[in-house]
């Protein structure tokens, strides 16, 4: 009887090791969230919990490893490579590139998780996503969250509203060359998130009970106005920094010079619409709720400067003879308007 008692006895804390082990794969490791993601899972892994992340190319396996990254392959386009690469899984993190392709890529992810025994998938969406989205990005990601749904698989998803690594990196030749920021967003206001915030919720998905089936809008601590944004660069760099708010029509050729797809480039020309016209202001309170303390666009500068962010903006800029020329004069004759015209007054607060 004791040898019998010892075999169940061995046999229940094998089943109980295995049901507590978990093996995460993340996607978009070389990317904005998912690279925070996987350095913050990284200083996790134990006996109880292993990563892989997930890329196509050997390039980006190779720069995955040099961080101490356990790697895989798998191709979106490839569903076979993603069954391989998801045997094994027990959570996923999924995120993707926001262009034409979204809807079949992340679809064909949730397909092979489910066909490969994936118990939990944590998907990072947009803020105000839904079928009937106002821009083709909010709809594709409504209809992934639905396709989500109903996979029966767990899932959480996270709906975070624009970075505040993207937006300021994204202007940082014009802020550092120039002392400007423009945008054409007019005096209205975006509760950015840093990414890092957005991580750490990903990470308590991942990791804790109580988040399956959960829907997370998650925003920053305030509504930053784009002469707010101004204010706190110049009060950080120690230097003159102006709004100026740009013309849509303009920003819009730009961002096609840049070479933007039209997906993107549709969603961000009709946020910043949406801005002027106040409707995107609202802050919602997630991350305190979740533990999360949200960063202020201040803290978030001032880490920026001290290389202590993480993530960024994953778009590059073209190498074009256009962009080039561009980036070389626009700067110039920012610094020439304002030593015609002066500065603009900043208002009191």
């Amino acid at each position: 009887m004791a040898s019998v008692a010892a075999i169940v006895l061995a046999a229940a804390n094998t089943l109980s090791r295995q049901k507590m082990t978990e093996r995460i794969l993340i996607t978009g490791a070389t990317g904005n969230t998912g690279r925070v993601v996987a350095a913050e899972l990284l200083g996790r892994v134990g006996p109880e919990l292993s990563i892989v992340a997930m890329a196509r190319g050997e390039a980006s396996r190779a720069r995955l490893a040099a961080r101490g990254l356990p790697t895989v392959h798998g191709d979106f386009d490839d569903p076979a490579s993603l069954v391989r690469a998801l045997a094994g899984v027990t959570r996923a993190y999924l995120v993707c590139t926001p262009d034409e392709r979204l809807i079949a890529r992340e679809t064909a992810f949730i397909t092979a998780a489910r066909a490969a025994g994936v118990r939990h998938i944590v998907k990072c969406s947009a803020y105000m996503a839904d079928i009937d989205g106002e821009t083709q990005n909010l709809r594709s990601h409504g209809v992934i969250e639905r396709a989500l749904r109903d996979s029966g698989l767990e899932y959480t998803v996270l709906r975070p509203h624009g970075f505040m690594q993207t937006f300021t990196l994204f202007a940082w030749d014009m802020i550092e060359r120039a002392g400007v920021i423009s945008n054409p967003t007019g005096d209205g206001g975006l509760p950015l998130v840093d990414v890092r915030d957005v991580a750490r919720v990903a990470v308590k998905a991942l990791t804790e009970p109580g988040h399956s089936g959960k829907v997370y809008d998650l925003t920053g601590p305030e509504a930053l106005t784009g002469a707010r944004m101004a204010e706190l660069l110049e009060r950080v760099l120690g230097r003159p920094i102006s709004y100026l708010p740009a013309a849509p029509a303009p920003f819009a050729v730009i961002m096609r010079l840049l070479g933007v797809p039209p997906t993107p480039r549709e969603h961000v020309v009709k946020i910043m619409r949406m801005t002027r016209e106040h409707r995107l202001e609202r802050v919602h309170g997630t991350l305190a709720e979740l533990g999360v303390g949200p960063t202020c666009y201040e803290e978030f500068l001032r880490d920026l400067v001290a290389g202590r962010t993480g993530g960024g903006n994953s778009f590059e800029a073209p190498t074009s003879a256009v962009f080039t020329v561009l980036s070389a004069v626009m700067p110039v004759l920012m610094r020439l308007r304002f030593r015609v015209f002066g500065r603009p007054r900043r208002s009191a607060a």
